[in-house]
């Protein structure tokens, strides 16, 4: 069930309804069902799952905290965080390491699962690691009901894709929930908008002209190749960054507030600064419950390193299961190192830096190169695309642009307006504006998103995820 489309906008106006009649105290067993409705509408038989994790994290700590030191009590934390991960490994990694690893030695190249990966297991498996460290850590009381947790976990709005949430950004909200209003409702529903314009019209639309290049067979020209890379940097910001938009809408319009997931990351003058507004709760997951435990940066510089290899390797493979990812994963950790390492150099500058649109420009190229490995199937793939710019032929300029002139334009109009792409600017123009042309302004984004999308829309790209 995909936020934009028709079914979805049945569900929520039902649920929606029965928000405001269900007492406030009740509508937590209102979030568990109908996101059980939500989960269960893609693959019924897994429905299970997100059920079972949940209980494996609620038991794991009551097991955990009745530890008489301090000793079992770690034991028994790791122990419950890897059987979190239990699942995820078999589902997600098990057709892959036999295939690669396994399959060579024993002459056989084909799956030994073939089975589809549980929808959103990742963000779940993730999700839950953090309410069980972050009792452990002591950053959380473990004082929330079965109840609670089972809707911090199953909440409809990041359930399938994030964003991943600590469990002091969502329970004590469920736990207190406000009282329901249709006060304010401009605001969700503009921040919903934004998110369907950047599916509907730009995410899926220059998708569509990216997947003919990369479903090209033979040599590439160069224009192709590089309306793969810049097609596909603008097709993944705005189809994951407007899923974000409109958790972040629904889940407001129903008293919840969810924490931004992106925040105009190709205006990063650094790796490291793209990847503090890129996705920036799983960037944080990953530094707070794996960078910072390695040692971070406090060890000396060859630990640092290390310390960021790993931690980009294993965000590729979380990524998914291919070398690609494995590949996509280790260009990103050299990058980070390189800017790691060159900072010393940097600040001998006379302006104490680089300027800042030379670091926008590179930081933004290496990135979308890099997501060249993010979408290839393949390393072959990848390297065509990445070689066609160079060895490709230049030739056929005006049928190119006639061909694609639609595409085009949405990537002049997105890099033009990306820096504006801002939640809280979305809430200035709401609280200032006239009311009428708000109004009018949403209606047309409607219009727009439903005519050129024709009332079909491709599935979100992290869903595989």
């Amino acid at each position: 069930m995909l936020f934009s489309s028709p079914i979805f906008f049945v569900f929520f106006s039902v649920y929606f309804l029965l928000h405001f009649i269900i007492p406030k105290q009740f509508r937590i067993y209102l979030i568990i069902l109908g996101s059980t409705i939500f989960y269960g509408w893609w693959r019924i038989e897994y429905i299970w799952l997100p059920y079972l994790l949940t209980a494996i994290a609620y038991l794991g700590v009551i097991w955990m905290n009745g530890a008489v030191n301090p000793v079992a009590r770690k034991r028994r934390a790791v122990a419950c965080v890897i059987g979190l991960f239990l699942p995820l490994v078999f589902y997600k990694y098990t057709d892959f390491f036999f295939r690669e690893l396994i399959g060579p030695f024993v002459g056989m190249q084909d799956n030994l699962l073939n089975m589809p990966l549980p929808l959103g297991l990742s963000f779940v498996t993730f999700t839950l690691t953090a309410y069980v460290i972050d009792i452990y850590k002591g950053k959380f009381p473990a004082t929330s009901s079965a109840s609670a947790v089972l809707a911090y976990v199953l909440f409809f709005p990041h359930l399938i894709a994030g964003p991943i949430l600590r469990p002091a950004e969502l329970l004590p909200q469920l736990e207190r929930q406000r009282m329901a209003t249709l006060r304010r409702f401009t605001v969700p529903l503009a921040i919903f908008s934004l998110g369907l314009v950047k599916k509907l019209v730009f995410a899926d639309q220059v998708g569509f002209a990216v997947n003919d290049v990369y479903n090209q067979n033979g040599t590439l020209g160069a224009l192709d190749a590089l309306l793969a890379i810049y097609g596909f940097s603008v097709q993944i910001y705005c189809d994951f960054s407007g899923y974000t938009d409109m958790a972040i809408g629904l889940a407001l319009a129903i008293g919840i507030r969810l924490p931004n997931n992106f925040r105009r990351p190709y205006a990063a003058r650094s790796l490291s600064d793209l990847w503090g507004r890129w996705h920036i709760t799983l960037s944080f997951w990953f530094r707070d419950y794996l960078f910072q435990p390695l040692g971070g940066y406090r060890r000396g510089r060859f630990k640092a390193v290390r310390n960021i290899l790993i931690t980009m390797l294993l965000s590729g493979l979380w990524h998914g299961a291919n070398w690609t990812f494995l590949i996509w994963g280790l260009l990103h950790g050299i990058g980070i190192s390189v800017n790691y390492l060159l900072r010393p150099v940097l600040r001998r500058l006379p302006s104490g830096k680089m300027p800042d649109w030379i670091g926008v420009l590179l930081t933004f190229h290496f990135f979308a190169f890099a997501a060249v490995f993010f979408r290839s199937p393949t390393i072959a793939k990848a390297l065509d695309i990445w070689a066609a710019p160079f060895i490709g032929g230049w030739g056929g300029i005006d049928s190119f642009a006639n061909n694609n002139v639609f595409p085009l334009l949405l990537i002049l109009v997105f890099f033009a307006l990306h820096r504006f792409d801002d939640i809280r600017r979305i809430k200035i123009v709401v609280h200032y504006a006239q009311s009428e042309f708000i109004w009018i302004a949403l209606a047309f984004c409607w219009l727009v998103a439903i005519t050129i999308s024709q009332g079909n829309t491709a599935a979100f790209i992290y869903f595989d995820f």
